[in-house]
C-alpha cells in the first residue's frame, strides 16, 4: 500500500515539479525577450515615408534603436515589432532631418556689450547658449555646416543632447583680408585660426618675425585642418564692405595650390564670395561651392552686356560642377533689422529666449539698426517710413541674387542649401528661423518644394560626404527625423507642424524645443 502510494506521490511531485519548471522557464524567457527590447528602442507607427532611397507608397512602421533605424516594414494590425516607447504617426508624414550647411555657432546674434556689461548679462547669454542649439532642431534641422568653426567648440557643441549634430570648415585666409580685417593687425596672427593663414607672396613683409613660412604653406594648412577634424576648407575672396574697403584678395595661384592639396586630402572647398568678380575667381581657380549667391554685379557696365555674362556664367558654373548657396535671407535680414512689426513674428518667441528678446528692444539691443537708419538718413524718420527706405536700398541686390539664382536653377546647376546664420551682429537671423525664412526665399526665387526638400536632405549629405548615414530615410542610417502634419513636397506649411524631431533615435516633442518653455528644461 505505501508503495503505491510512494509511486502515485513521486509522479504527483514530478508533474508539480514539471510545472513549477515549466513556470520558470517560460517567466525566463519573458525575461530574457524583455531585456532584448532596449530602453531607446523606438517605434513609429502609421506613418507616409518622405525621402526614402527607394519608393514607398502605403503606411509603414519604422523601428528606431541604438541612434540608427532598425526595421522599415509595411504597417499592419499585426505588426510584431516591439519597441519600449511607439509613437502613433497618425498617417502623416515621416521624413530625414533636414541639414543647414552654412551656418556660424558660437556668440549670440546681435549681442555686443563691454566686460562690464558681459557681467551683467551673464545671465541672458547663458539662457541664449542653451536655447540656441534648441532653435535649429525646433525648425528641424538636425546637422549643421560651420563655415568658420574649429574643433574645440564644435565638440563642446556636439555634446548637448538636443544639438543639431555639428561638422565645421578650416576658415584659410590672408593676412589683412577678410574675415582677418576685423582684428588688429597684430592680433590676426595670434587668434587660433591664424595657424591657418595663408603666407601671401604679394604681401612679404607684413608677417611678425615669428611666423614660420614653410608652416603656411597651402600643403601645411590644409594638413593641420585635416589633422583638426575639418569636413572642408573656405577661402575667401572678398574686398570689403561698410568701413572695410579695398581689402586685399588672394590669387588665382595661391588658392588653385589651396584647392589641390584639399582635393588630395579629400576636402572640398567653399568660396566665400557674393560679387561677380567673385564668381569668376571661383570659376578660375577650381572651388568646390560658392557660399552666397551674386548679390552685387560689376559696376559701370553696360546692363545688357552684363547680363549676357551672367548667364554665361550661370552655364560655366554648371559645366564646372560648381555648387552655389544663395543665402538670400541674409540680405532679407538685414532690413528686417528696422521692420517695427518684426517682434510680432509667431516664429520669433518660438526661437528667442524672452531676456534676450526683451534685451533686443532696449537701447542697447538697437545698436545695428541704429547704424543702417545712419546710412539712410540723417535725421530721425517714423520706423515704418524707415522700414521702407531701407527696403528700396536692398532692392536692387536682392533683385539681382534672384535673377542669378534663376539663371542657375535654368541651367541645372547645382543649388546647396544654407542659410548663413547669422551673416553678421544681427538679431533677424536667429539660428533655425533664419533657416526657416531662407526656404521661402527658394520659393520666391522658382525653385520647387521637391527641389528644396532634397536640397536640404540628401543633396547636402553627399556634399558632406554622410550620404550613408544621413540624408534619406533607409535601415542603417541615423535616425535623425522628423515627423511632419502635412506633405513638405506638396506644402512649405509643413516644415510649420513638426509633430517630433528624432536625435540619434531620441524623439522629442517639438514644443519641448521651444524658447517659450526653456525654463522647464533648466
Amino acid at each position: 500500500m505505501s508503495f503505491i502510494f510512494n509511486r502515485k506521490l513521486v509522479r504527483l511531485l514530478d508533474a508539480t515539479l514539471g510545472m513549477f519548471l515549466i513556470t520558470i522557464v517560460m517567466s525566463s524567457l519573458q525575461v530574457v525577450h524583455a531585456q532584448t527590447v532596449s530602453r531607446d528602442r523606438v517605434l513609429i507607427q502609421h506613418v507616409h515615408l518622405v525621402g526614402t532611397e527607394l519608393p514607398a507608397t502605403g503606411l509603414f512602421d519604422v523601428l528606431l534603436e541604438n541612434g540608427k533605424i532598425l526595421q522599415i516594414q509595411p504597417a499592419t494590425s499585426k505588426s510584431k515589432l516591439k519597441a519600449a516607447r511607439k509613437i502613433d504617426g497618425k498617417r502623416q508624414y515621416l521624413i530625414p532631418g533636414l541639414i543647414d550647411a552654412h551656418v556660424h555657432l558660437d556668440g549670440v546674434p546681435g549681442y555686443a556689450g563691454d566686460e562690464q556689461a558681459l557681467e551683467s548679462d551673464a545671465a541672458m547669454l547663458q539662457q541664449a547658449r542653451q536655447q540656441m542649439p534648441r532653435s535649429y532642431t525646433y525648425f528641424g534641422f538636425t546637422t549643421v555646416l560651420d563655415l568658420t568653426g574649429d574643433a574645440d567648440f564644435t565638440a563642446k557643441w556636439n555634446q548637448e543632447s538636443m544639438a543639431p549634430r555639428a561638422f565645421f570648415c578650416a576658415p584659410v585666409t590672408i593676412p589683412n583680408g577678410y574675415p582677418a580685417s576685423w582684428m588688429d593687425k597684430d592680433l590676426q596672427f595670434q587668434v587660433p585660426a591664424s595657424k591657418m593663414m595663408l603666407f601671401d607672396p604679394a604681401q612679404p613683409n607684413v608677417y611678425p618675425s615669428n611666423f614660420v613660412v614653410e608652416q603656411h604653406s597651402p600643403a601645411a594648412v590644409v594638413q593641420a585642418a585635416k589633422q583638426a577634424g575639418a569636413s572642408c576648407i573656405k577661402v575667401f575672396y572678398e574686398t570689403g564692405f561698410g568701413p572695410k574697403k579695398n581689402l586685399p584678395v588672394p590669387s588665382i595661384e595661391l588658392i588653385r595650390a589651396v584647392v589641390k592639396e584639399a582635393h588630395q586630402s579629400k576636402l572640398p572647398v567653399y568660396l566665400h564670395g557674393n560679387s561677380q568678380a567673385a564668381y569668376e575667381f571661383a570659376l578660375q581657380s577650381g572651388v568646390d561651392t560658392l557660399v552666397h549667391g551674386l548679390w552685387h554685379e560689376t559696376k559701370n557696365i553696360d546692363a545688357a552686356v552684363n547680363q549676357t555674362r551672367l548667364k554665361q556664367m550661370a552655364q560655366e558654373i554648371k559645366q564646372a560642377g560648381i555648387a552655389v548657396q544663395p543665402t538670400m535671407q541674409v540680405l532679407y535680414g538685414e532690413q528686417e533689422e528696422t521692420n517695427p512689426a518684426f517682434f510680432q513674428h509667431p516664429y520669433v518667441a518660438d526661437a528667442i529666449p524672452a531676456s534676450l528678446l526683451q534685451w533686443y528692444q532696449s537701447d542697447k539691443g538697437q545698436w545695428m539698426k541704429n547704424i543702417l537708419t545712419e546710412e539712410v538718413a540723417a535725421e530721425a524718420m517714423p520706423p515704418a517710413a524707415m522700414y521702407q527706405a531701407i527696403s528700396k536700398m536692398y532692392q536692387k541686390p536682392l533683385t539681382t541674387v534672384r535673377q542669378m539664382t534663376a539663371y542657375l536653377h535654368r541651367e541645372g546647376a547645382r543649388l546647396q542649401f544654407g542659410s548663413d546664420t547669422p551673416s553678421g551682429p544681427f538679431y533677424t537671423q536667429f539660428p533655425g528661423m533664419n533657416g526657416r525664412w531662407e526656404m521661402d526665399r527658394w520659393l520666391e526665387a522658382g525653385m520647387s518644394l521637391p527641389e528644396l526638400f532634397q536640397a536640404m536632405t540628401i543633396d547636402n549629405a553627399r556634399a558632406l560626404g554622410l550620404q550613408d548615414h544621413i540624408g534619406s530615410i533607409a535601415v542603417g542610417k541615423q535616425a535623425d527625423l522628423l515627423l511632419l502634419e502635412k506633405n513638405p513636397l506638396t506644402d512649405i506649411k509643413a516644415y510649420d507642424q513638426i509633430r517630433f524631431v528624432f536625435l540619434r533615435g531620441v524623439a522629442v516633442e517639438r514644443e519641448r524645443l521651444s524658447a517659450r518653455h526653456l525654463k522647464s528644461l533648466r
